[in-house]
């Protein structure tokens, strides 16, 4: 295959990611610039990525903001550390598959870290939209020709794949018996 492209499948007990080279190398830079910009590390040899408060991490908790921006107050530090292992363990799955030099690069994903994987890379979404994520006007036809609307699109491609594809091994998992002979 040539070209940018995701793919994803249930495996096992988890699910498959095939990723051509390019978007697993890109992937990789992008969960490094998440990592950094959450804890306030400077990347190796580049630029300290701009910081990503709260609000643009989180969502409103309640309809008053001043009781969204409390509970965020109160509760973001937790709230970030838990992105921030979610990125870690992540970043792991993705740097194996990219170093493994196979094309494509096959993340294979457990069904216990999906929830990270997919934390990991709609948290990331928020590198490249001005606003969070969740109220981001985005022209997905242009989307390729601002700054960062490649990997964008491949961090909703990954995450929508990784969705569809979990469904898929969870809906199957509640046919299954408890145990098997």
């Amino acid at each position: 295959m040539t070209g940018e492209y995701v793919r994803a499948w249930p495996a096992g007990q988890g699910v498959g990611l095939g990723v051509s080279r390019t978007v697993a190398a890109g992937l990789v830079g992008v969960l490094d610039d998440l990592e950094c910009a959450l804890t306030g590390q400077r990347r190796r040899f580049a630029r300290r990525p701009r910081p990503l408060p709260d609000r643009r991490l989180f969502p409103d908790a309640y309809f008053d903001r001043e009781a969204s921006d409390a509970f965020r107050a109160r509760h973001g530090v937790a709230m970030r550390r838990q992105v921030l292992d979610a990125v870690r363990r992540t970043a792991v799955l993705f740097v194996h598959a990219h170093d493994s030099g196979d094309d494509p690069a096959v993340v294979t994903i457990p069904e216990v870290a999906v929830p990270d994987v997919f934390c990991a890379l709609g948290h990331a979404q928020a590198l490249f939209v001005s606003r969070p994520r969740w109220n981001a006007l985005v022209d997905w036809p242009t989307v390729t020709l601002r700054k960062g609307g490649r990997e964008l699109t491949w961090l909703v491609t990954c995450q929508t794949a990784l969705a569809e594809a979990a469904l898929v091994v969870s809906a199957a998992g509640e046919d299954e018996p408890a145990h098997q002979a």
